[in-house]
């Protein structure tokens, strides 16, 4: 019964899908959530990574939504229906929940330095998403991601020069919490310790800043070690650019040096050191890509 009921559409319980622990049950509420403000449909390509996981195709749930009252079309634009809002709700709180367990285990296990057992857990958690990913961490996780981070917690830097070893310590932690999940995020000023305010007391800066950018610059510098230790053992870049935002919050240093080439071997080292910015240097390597024709030059 259950087969025919999937296979040529029936009255669907919205409250039991979004609790089912079965991923084509709660897929369901997953992509109905994605229409709570007016959107087209999704592309063909986004289309078919639904078509993967749902009960039926992503035209035919799209269908049946409008049938239930849950969705409404007006020309090529789809919103849910005030009908869907309490399980579409329900299911929101189950994603924060799930989110902030993922989230904890994940925090102990770097406390522990057990990056490894850190990535698996992050995989785990966005693998039991509909898409396998989920809307506020990074993109799929390389294998060396967790090398990566930790390198972070066992980091001696200039970047950390007249810092408390607390402060210190909780600045890692903080750091490779967020660079595991390539995802970065302030914290509330009432979150920061006295410590670490007191440490990163600033005129420009909330403690909340202050912590934000000083643990961003750790992440960032890691990666630009990473990209240039890439660069420098391959045959494929021959040369780096120095590249990063450009806004009021960038010092002239950092903008002159926006855009410049280097060859690998004499990039300057970063982050600039003549960097006058509130927030840090935040300029990363970006490496140079070229054509065999230009390797063979």
């Amino acid at each position: 019964m259950g087969f025919f009921k999937k296979l040529f559409g029936s009255d669907l319980d919205g409250r039991a899908l979004a609790t089912s622990t079965d991923i084509s049950d709660y897929a369901q509420i997953d992509l109905l959530r994605r229409f709570v403000e007016p959107r087209p449909r999704h592309d063909a390509q986004e289309a078919m990574r639904w078509n993967r996981v749902l009960p039926r195709s992503y035209d035919d749930t799209l269908a049946l939504f409008v049938k239930q009252g849950w969705l409404t079309r007006d020309g090529d634009l789809f919103q849910t229906t005030p009908a869907a809002a309490p399980f579409v709700e329900e299911y929101a709180a189950r994603l924060d929940r799930g989110r902030q367990r993922a989230m904890e285990k994940v925090r102990t296990a770097i406390v522990a330095r057990d990056c490894g057992e850190a990535l698996d857990i992050r995989r785990q958690y966005e693998s039991s998403h509909p898409l396998g990913s989920a809307d506020w961490s990074g993109p799929e996780p390389q294998l060396s991601r967790s090398s990566l981070t930790r390198r972070i917690l066992f980091l001696n830097h200039w970047l950390l020069d007249g810092l408390s070893p607390e402060t210190v310590e909780w600045l890692k932690l903080y750091a490779a919490e967020q660079h595991l999940w390539e995802a970065y995020w302030q914290l509330p000023d009432a979150e920061i310790p006295a410590y670490v305010a007191a440490d990163l007391a600033s005129s420009a800066l909330t403690p909340s800043e202050a912590a934000y950018w000083k643990a961003y610059q750790l992440a960032l510098y890691v990666d630009n070690q990473e990209t240039w230790q890439r660069c420098k053992g391959g045959d494929h870049v021959r040369r780096i650019e120095i590249a990063g935002p450009e806004d009021d919050h960038t010092c002239e240093f950092c903008r002159a040096e926006h855009g410049q080439e280097y060859l690998v071997a004499r990039v300057p080292e970063l982050p600039h050191r003549a960097c006058t910015s509130p927030l840090g240097c935040r300029c990363r390597y970006e490496p140079v890509l070229e054509s065999y024709e230009d390797l063979e030059a």
